[in-house]
Parts: structure tokens; C-alpha cells; sequence
């Protein structure tokens, strides 16, 4: 099938009828001039064309959860809400000192016994 059949057929088989068309905003977001109709049209999708079921998505890992549409509800994307870090530079831990037990001191190799 080519493209823009399927496109047709899917198109069709989105509920438009009455005064909200999902019909329009999947042409906005096909378009490809409305970014945050793309986005409604993705969780429209994902979530049977229910309007009322985006605000309670639980699919919280979707990297489109922080911009759903239509609820009151805003939470800031992660790397918004997030200050920026200073660098810092690595810290030197200092050596441990260590314990008798484990050290032993340098001993000379005892010298060879041959017989000659």
C-alpha cells in the first residue's frame, strides 16, 4: 500500500464527529507546522482517541508525559526543572594507612643453596 492510502484509512477510522474533530488535529499534527499537535495526536492515539483519559495516563516513561495535552495539570519537563550542576573537580581521598596485619615489610630473597 502506498503511503497516503494508509494514511486515509487511518484517518477515517479516527472519530470526528460532533463539535470535536480528532480528524483536524491528525491533519495539524501531519502537517508537520504544529509541534503540540503532533504531541495531542500521539496521546490521542495512544490512549483510544478518550480525551479524558490523557490526564490519567500512567505511562509515566513516555518521553511525551511531561507535554500531554489537556490536562491541568504541568509538570515541567526534567531538564527544566533541574538546575545546572557546577563541575567539580574530583577529590582526593586520602590513603589509608595501612595496618600491620596486612603489611608486610620488604624482606631480601634469602640466597640460593646449590650444590656445586
Amino acid at each position: 500500500m502506498k503511503v497516503e492510502q494508509r494514511r486515509r484509512q487511518y484517518r477515517a477510522s479516527i472519530p470526528g464527529v460532533g463539535k470535536v474533530s480528532y480528524q483536524r488535529k491528525y491533519d495539524q499534527a501531519m502537517a508537520g507546522r504544529d509541534p503540540q499537535a503532533a504531541i495531542a495526536a500521539k496521546c490521542l492515539d495512544c490512549m483510544y482517541w478518550q480525551r479524558s483519559r490523557i490526564a490519567q495516563c500512567p505511562i509515566v516513561c513516555c518521553p511525551l508525559w511531561p507535554y500531554r495535552p489537556f490536562t491541568s495539570e504541568k509538570t515541567p519537563p526534567p531538564a527544566a526543572s533541574q538546575k545546572p550542576r557546577k563541575s567539580k573537580k574530583p577529590t582526593k581521598r586520602p590513603r589509608r594507612k595501612s595496618s600491620p596485619a596486612r603489611h608486610q615489610p620488604h624482606r631480601k630473597p634469602a640466597p640460593s643453596r646449590r650444590k656445586t
